[in-house]
């Protein structure tokens, strides 16, 4: 039942969290007079239409993780030409696109087989690196439409493809906003997730209460560490340490900071209703210029309930914490490998977190909206912080990037995703494997 719990929680955390993410970009664009056609609940295939609200379609969809905002105009051809429609005839021997927008029901009467690789060959020769028609390329199909030699499916091809000199882009697509708004769009989904986190922090200060002073129970064990090995769980509580009995978190830190000789600490630990022995040797690590001793476990708060001022004071503290943490394991390159979870390391914490109650799932989906909107304003195209970097390149040489520029961008983006994915999906079995 636990586990079922747990599985609810994984899909509702991430869920609100993406949504809040999204929900950024789409009010952004709103404001911004874009038109955002769809805005989705969860991925996959449609499954109940909510319905269409100022032209735009709320959906729910099949495969229950976050969600997406589909605002018009963002298409890798789209950013750099403005255009909502795209070729869909290309030459299959010579495996060329003509990239020039074309009308969608002009393309429904052309039969891509009948149209000869000398006239695919004409038109991709007749655009430039920006994708649109050249002076002299639109004289050259012209005569080319007239000759003898064109079938009259060929000149259905190139009228459809001249005709896109007189194509008029949709002022309310993203392609078609000065550069600010854009950066403002997105920028604005992982400013949502920061806010959202923050006001998460600040809510729970008023209702459910914030950690405050640290205890002498196990939060969390931190994998491959001394505490794991030995056996400690999330739950136990340390009653003594070497015989010294254990009234606080703070006791309990100071004697294990200080044990920073080569000796193992004798552990108490009350688990359920018995009392268990442990022996475990600390490691040594640095903490602001001096070395103390550390077991590997995060220990619990006691949590306290504040006033309304109260808690955003508190809020903004924990704020500024989590953010400089997030950054921080950023520098340290065996930190990141330590600290970076994928799907399976969430579900895990949301799962251990969920047996603690309600509160500490609140406290995770915070933390986890944090990271979110850091993570997404990393520098790599396909998230927004990429996103921003090819609007700050448009900004310095003060035009915009071509179809091809974007799609090396992106194609660099997604491969440096996938390996990220494959060394987070590692790390998560790791740690599986050596529990």
């Amino acid at each position: 039942m636990q586990y079922l719990i747990s599985a609810l929680y994984f899909i509702g955390v991430l869920s609100v969290l993406v949504i809040a993410h999204e929900w950024g970009h789409f009010i952004a664009a709103r404001l911004c007079g874009m038109r955002v056609d769809d805005f989705s609940l969860f991925f996959g295939k449609r499954l109940i239409r909510l319905g269409v609200r100022n032209g735009t379609e709320y959906n729910i969809r099949s495969i229950p993780l976050g969600g997406f905002v589909k605002i018009a105009g963002m298409e890798a051809d789209d950013i750099s030409n403005g255009v909502p429609i795209r070729a869909a005839i290309a030459s299959r021997k010579m495996k060329k696109k003509s990239l020039i927008g074309l009308d969608a029901k002009a393309l429904e009467y052309i039969d891509p087989e009948k149209i000869s690789a000398k006239t695919y060959d004409a038109v991709y020769a007749s655009i430039n690196d920006e994708g649109r028609l050249t002076k002299e390329g639109i004289e050259e199909l012209k005569l080319l439409a007239l000759s003898a030699s064109t079938t009259e499916e060929e000149q259905k091809y190139l009228e459809a493809v001249l005709d896109t000199v007189n194509f008029t882009p949709d002022p309310s697509l993203y392609n078609q906003k000065p550069l600010w708004q854009r950066a403002i769009v997105i920028f604005a989904g992982p400013f949502m997730s920061l806010l959202f986190g923050y006001l998460l922090f600040c809510g729970m200060g008023v209702t459910t209460g914030l950690p405050t002073a640290v205890d002498n129970t196990i939060q969390q064990v931190v994998k491959g560490k001394p505490a794991e090995k030995a056996g400690l769980k999330a739950g136990d509580r340390i009653v003594a340490v070497n015989g010294v009995q254990i009234a606080d978190g703070e006791q309990l830190i100071d004697l294990i900071h200080k044990s920073v000789q080569k000796t193992p600490l004798n552990i108490l630990v009350q688990r359920d209703s018995q009392q268990i022995p442990f022996s475990i040797m600390p490691y040594i690590d640095t903490q602001n210029g001096k070395k103390v001793g550390l077991l590997g476990f995060a220990p619990g708060a006691r949590w306290k309930r504040y006033s309304l001022a109260e808690s955003f004071a508190k809020g903004n503290r924990i704020f500024v914490m989590q953010v400089a943490g997030i950054a921080q394991v950023f520098s340290k390159p065996k930190e990141i490998k330590d600290n970076m979870g994928g799907p399976i390391a969430i579900a895990g914490i949301i799962h251990e977190e969920g047996r603690q109650g309600f509160n500490h799932i609140l406290l995770t989906g915070a933390m986890l909206s944090l990271s979110l909107g850091v993570l997404n304003l990393i520098p790599i195209p396909i998230l927004d912080g990429g996103h921003l970097l090819l609007l700050a390149i448009e900004g310095v040489r003060r035009r915009k990037l071509s179809s091809n520029e974007v799609y090396v961008a992106q194609m660099f983006g997604l491969s440096v995703i996938g390996m990220l994915f494959v060394f987070v999906m590692f790390n998560d079995l790791s740690r599986l494997w050596k529990h």
